[in-house]
């Protein structure tokens, strides 16, 4: 498959995801905003700021995260493990790829990505509902308004949790896939290169641009060194959000070949 063709297919997926996720994560923000409200007016408004780390706890983020990365991850590593076998078709001896699931492989993984890298991003999730709900607080008192009042502007607003739904899924559904990729190039047991692919459009953002044009796209690295922007995959959490929010780029596995033009084990 050409780039073009690996990005078209991994958009159409990605995008199916993205609509999926961004529902659970609106319903997830409207459902922590509803309870902060009902708090504000059966204890006040300055109760509801003072336990607002109780009444929007980081495990729901963490919940909704791991079932997305366990979905989409797994997914699109068996996606991938489809198309490291295309590139492998006429080859000698061509390579076969377990299929993943659910099962206590992809799980150790899960659990080593989640307690490593994924806190700090969990966090921020969380810190925002907190800042926009305490925000909504502090301007309702500043305007006069009572319990009442703010609570009713809390249950309202529905364009801040749609706003926030959409970036999130986009970024944490681009991130999973390509975590994903990453997690079936490893398991192949095969020495692997990766590519970054882009979407060849004037959305892409100028770090992420063709090679040719200052940026990262048709880069080349061996599977465990980074891309000349730091990253290690598109959405990598180590990354700066500059680099990683709303991010469409996707990293394509292609089996390295030794001098016979045989895989190489890794």
């Amino acid at each position: 498959m050409t780039d073009r063709e690996i990005w078209y297919q991994f958009n159409a997926f990605q995008q199916r995801k993205e609509a999926q996720y961004q529902k659970l994560f609106y319903n997830l923000i409207r459902r922590q905003a509803m309870r902060v409200a009902d708090y504000v007016v059966q204890h006040g408004a300055d109760a509801a700021a003072v336990n607002i780390n109780l009444l929007v706890p980081t495990v729901e983020v963490q919940s909704l995260l791991r079932r997305l990365y366990t979905d989409v991850g797994v997914n699109w590593a068996n996606i991938e493990y489809a198309n490291i076998e295309e590139h492998t078709k006429s080859w000698a001896q061509p390579v076969r790829c377990k299929r993943f699931g659910f099962n206590a492989i992809w799980e150790g993984i899960l659990n080593l990505f989640f307690t490593q890298k994924a806190g700090e991003k969990i966090t921020k999730i969380t810190e925002t509902t907190r800042k926009w709900l305490i925000g909504m607080i502090s301007a309702g008192r500043a305007a006069g308004m009572g319990a009442e009042q703010i609570a009713r502007s809390m249950r309202d607003d529905k364009q801040v949790p749609l706003a926030r739904a959409r970036v999130i899924s986009r970024t944490e559904t681009v991130a999973a896939a390509n975590f994903g990729g990453m997690t079936a190039a490893r398991q192949s047991k095969l020495k692997m290169n990766k590519r970054w692919v882009n979407s060849q459009d004037k959305r892409v953002r100028e770090t992420h641009r063709d090679e040719d044009e200052g940026g990262v796209g048709g880069e080349v690295r061996p599977l465990e060194e980074p891309f000349s922007n730091g990253l290690m995959h598109p959405g990598d959490p180590s990354g700066s959000a500059e680099e990683v929010i709303q991010c469409r780029c996707i990293v394509s596995m292609r089996p390295a070949r030794d001098e016979q033009g045989m895989p190489m084990a890794a």
